[in-house]
């Protein structure tokens, strides 16, 4: 009975995504909030590769608290189902590259489709999302079309970008199923990348976007400094047996 209850109630919400869709993607339901305007340009297509996790914000109040963790966690962005862009209901003119955008001719904008995997020591999870590209740090999640096992563990939210650079990628996530979380991550392209000024300088956005740091983990920890000690130990060696000769 209880597996009858949920396909229906996941029919329902699928043809609710449909029904609605383009509204549906714009709408600041009373959880996840459009945490828009973003720093930095959102290039879908340089945004898409592997980035690795630098810290972990769960955007929770209390006690000021920063975990230390060997724990690491990269992230990979890849698209799905590449369609042409449909022709837009405006003149030809305005699919030119050369309009001059400053007389208010509107944009052609579509939904690009892309997959999100976190991968996470022996764990990965796959984030199906829809990208308006009207709204390119906005990214709500779809329905992977897998099996209904799959569709209980479905994310149910908004992923958005906080900031993009070249070397660095704040990410929010905002889940509504199957349970409530609102977290950060901290991104860096290259693995022990970011200084702590550029952490610094993030920690502001949240700031900004009235999103609490009390609490946060910064994860692979300890890789930089076992990297930095077994460049000691190899010198060392190499010293010593320099002497022995």
């Amino acid at each position: 009975m209880d597996l009858l209850f949920n396909i229906f109630y996941w029919a329902l919400f699928i043809t609710y995504i449909e029904c609605y869709g383009q509204n549906y993607y714009f709408q600041n339901d009373k959880y996840c909030d459009d945490l828009s305007p973003y720093v930095g340009d959102v290039n879908l297509d340089q945004i898409s590769g592997i980035w690795y996790g630098v810290e972990k914000i769960p955007h929770t109040r209390g006690e000021y608290r920063i975990e230390h963790t060997n724990e690491c966690f990269y992230i990979d962005i890849r698209e799905v189902n590449i369609q042409p862009t449909p022709p837009t209901p405006y003149p030809p003119m305005t699919n030119s590259p050369y309009v001059n955008r400053a007389f208010g001719l509107p944009e052609q904008y579509r939904i690009r489709h892309f997959v999100l995997e976190w991968h996470e020591g022996h764990y990965q999870d796959d984030y199906h999302i829809k990208v308006n590209t009207s709204h390119k740090g906005f990214w709500p999640t779809d329905v992977p079309s897998q099996s209904v096992d799959k569709m209980y563990r479905f994310f149910g939210g908004v992923i958005q970008v906080l900031k993009v650079s070249t070397n660095h990628l704040v990410l929010n996530f905002c889940m509504r199923l199957p349970h409530s979380q609102l977290y950060s991550v901290v991104l860096a392209r290259n693995e022990n990348q970011l200084t702590s000024e550029d952490l610094a300088s993030i920690h502001n956005i949240f700031s900004i976007k009235n999103l609490s740091t009390s609490s946060l983990k910064r994860v692979c920890e300890n890789s930089a400094s076992n990297i930095k000690l077994s460049k000691i130990i190899l010198l060392l060696i190499a010293y010593f047996i320099w002497k022995s000769s």
